[in-house]
């Protein structure tokens, strides 16, 4: 299997014309002109990978005709003979000896005389020749078999780097800014960054196939690349290389996409942190080139996750670094604005893990002062950024109650979303902190109730809203809709047609069969017919237990399960389905889509994760706290539901700080 250039997603018939398609719904507009039937459109995803099985085996075929041939010294008397000749390398001194793999080297055993045919490249001459080449000698201790190689490289490009810039937050597209083979040669082409990328391409051969023998050589690509990657930082002046970053970060994908160990994780820790001094090391310089920019904003997103697994703030260094490259970048720009806040929630909860910030008060008010700020990011995005409510025609069991959101693209999809999750964790905690005042009984808590009433509903209005939202983006994140489809709406709220799933979308799960995740069965009470809501609902992920377990090696391995997925929408669904206002249907639709994102694209990942979800304990009377609604001061309600009267809460979209139109 071979990457073979984007496919083209016109009709069959624009196709065989070799005109421009439209891809108008229904129709293509050139099918009509024709008055035509518009045969319909590709699957892009059946179309990434193709049978290349016969292909193959024609070039084996030819290759093994070709080497059939005798090589004859034209001197030779007896050349129209066909007999087989050998030839015998007069020596030159001592020779360097390498080693290779075993399925390079002859079968017959090592003699004087060795059969050379015409397109035998493997032998590598040797070193009185003049053409030894400069690849590292440590380099050599180890050769990936070229099969091997090829398909762990190719395996890295196709998922890494020529990917669509929407499908993988983990993009390595400036490659060939950085790093260009040493040689066109295989064997001789191994270096630091091309043994990342094989370590990475073969693991993931691995993970998809299940083949132990891809496994192998991707451990072995693992320690040549180690070796290599150590090597450059001995040298100082290898080490500020544009390269050894590359490969640092490379080698970073390796531990997260390998079984999740204590081992692992302290490996990829390591990378990480190595990478952060060696940025610090490389100082301003860094930001002269295009690729050492991007590589750098891809190390403070690794940074960042790395903090948040290990509950530290974000290093000073790379903050401060981040700062001198807003003097040549746009700062105005709400995306170079996001990860501020960010960096602000972590040192929140490294305050309040290490006991600087304990006064539930104190927490409250200063992580509703981050949430101000992702709302006035979300206030200064471009009205081009703003997405579209859609109603479908007809019931699709991919489109959650028949609504879909439309965003001029992918991109902005998981941006909007992005903030969601992030804006999600901050709430869920701030909601964490209430309902444990809410508990209390001392009258100071009495009036902190009074106090925090509107602070909480209003956060939980909030959550509602962004995972609706999320829900809502997951249609054009799975190619159901486009932003074609928002480029022809007029109004706020329009109809649609909605092509079918590209296979046969998985069957919802039945609630009974979830009952070992509700509370007593409480999602078949009579008390939750027609509003889909559990009596006892979830406790959210918050920012000091994210994945709502207690044991640190299953907190190592979801965190990195997650960290590790290319599928951009995984982790927002995972952060909607554990969430506290995630209803029983919201929840069976986050683990369908989970499922089916895993059945149509082959990412495994996605199915544990939806394991995840589906295994999340209820928590009882999570939402049922005594609150005192306006104008009826001491009496207590369960129901949450009355209207909020806030100006922020009445704006046209739906959703805090964003105007949908």
């Amino acid at each position: 299997m071979v990457y073979c250039g984007k496919p083209s997603k016109g009709c069959s018939n624009c196709r065989e014309r070799k005109i421009r398609c439209d891809q108008r719904e229904p129709g293509c507009g050139q099918c009509e002109k024709r008055q035509q039937e518009c045969p319909g459109y590709r699957n892009i995803v059946d179309l990434m990978f193709r049978d290349e099985s016969s292909h193959v085996i024609k070039k084996a075929k030819a290759k093994a005709r070709k080497k059939a041939f005798l090589t004859v010294d034209p001197g030779s008397p007896s050349e129209t003979e066909g007999s087989r000749l050998s030839v015998t390398p007069e020596p030159k001194g001592k020779s360097l000896s390498l080693i290779t793999p075993s399925s390079r080297s002859p079968k017959s055993p090592a003699g004087p005389h060795l059969n050379w045919t015409k397109d035998d490249s493997s032998l590598l001459p040797s070193p009185d020749s003049g053409s030894w080449p400069s690849t590292p000698m440590i380099a050599m201790l180890y050769n990936l078999n070229p099969t091997s190689q090829e398909r762990g490289t190719a395996y890295f490009f196709s998922r890494y780097v020529a990917v669509d810039e929407n499908s993988s937050h983990q993009r390595f597209d400036f490659v060939y800014d950085v790093w260009k083979p040493v040689s066109l040669v295989p064997e001789r082409q191994v270096d630091g960054v091309l043994a990342s990328m094989s370590a990475v391409g073969l693991v993931g051969l691995a993970n998809m196939t299940r083949s132990p023998e891809a496994a192998d050589a991707a451990r072995k690509a693992y320690g040549t690349a180690l070796r290599l990657t150590n090597q450059a930082l001995r040298d100082p002046a290898e080490a500020v290389k544009d390269t050894t970053m590359l490969a640092i970060l490379i080698l970073s994908l390796f531990e997260m996409m390998t079984e999740t160990t204590p081992k692992t994780l302290q490996a990829w820790q390591e990378h990480v942190n190595g990478a952060t001094a060696l940025a610090k090391m490389r100082g301003v310089e860094q930001f002269k080139t295009p690729g050492g920019t991007k590589m750098f904003l891809m190390l403070c997103q690794k940074v960042m996750i790395s903090c948040i697994q290990r509950e530290i703030p974000m290093p000073q260094t790379l903050i401060d670094l981040r700062h001198e490259l807003a003097k040549v970048l746009d700062s105005d720009d709400p995306t170079w604005q996001i990860p501020e806040p960010i960096y602000k929630v972590l040192q929140a909860r490294y305050d309040i893990k290490t006991g600087i910030l304990t006064d539930p008060d104190d927490i409250v008010t200063r992580l509703l002062t981050i949430e101000d700020e992702f709302e006035s990011i979300l206030s200064r995005f471009p009205k081009e950024w703003n997405y579209r409510t859609v109603q479908v025609t007809k019931r699709h069991p991919a489109i959650y109650r028949g609504l879909c959101h439309v965003y001029p693209s992918l991109f902005l999809a998981s941006l909007w979303n992005g903030v969601r999750t992030c804006r999600i964790l901050v709430l869920e905690t701030v909601l964490s902190q209430l309902h444990a005042a809410f508990q209390c009984t001392t009258a100071a808590s009495t009036l902190a109730t009074t106090r925090y009433a509107k602070v909480y509903q209003t956060s939980r209005r909030k959550l509602e809203q962004m995972v609706e939202a999320i829900i809502a983006s997951v249609p054009q994140h799975i190619g159901l809709v486009t932003p074609r489809t928002h480029d022809n709406l007029t109004t706020p709220i329009s109809s649609v047609t909605v092509r079918e799933t590209p296979s046969p979308a998985t069957s919802p799960p039945s609630v009974s069969s979830r009952a070992s995740v509700s509370s007593g069965g409480a999602a078949n009470s009579p008390e939750d017919s027609g509003s889909g809501r559990k009596k006892g609902a979830r406790s959210g992920p918050t920012l000091l237990d994210p994945l709502r377990t207690s044991d640190p090696d299953e907190e190592a391995r979801k965190f990195m399960l997650l960290a590790s997925s290319t599928n951009i929408v995984i982790w927002p669904l995972y952060v909607v389905g554990v969430s506290s206002v995630c209803t029983e249907d919201m929840k069976v639709y986050v683990v369908e889509r989970l499922q089916a994102i895993c059945a149509e694209t082959g990412d495994r990942q996605a199915d544990a994760v939806a394991s995840m979800v589906e295994e999340q304990e209820t928590l009882g009377g999570w939402l049922d706290i005594p609150l005192r609604p306006r104008g009826q001061e001491g009496a207590a309600t369960r129901d949450m539901e009355w209207i909020d009267d806030s100006p922020v809460l009445k704006r046209q979209g739906g959703e805090t700080g964003a105007v949908c139109t």
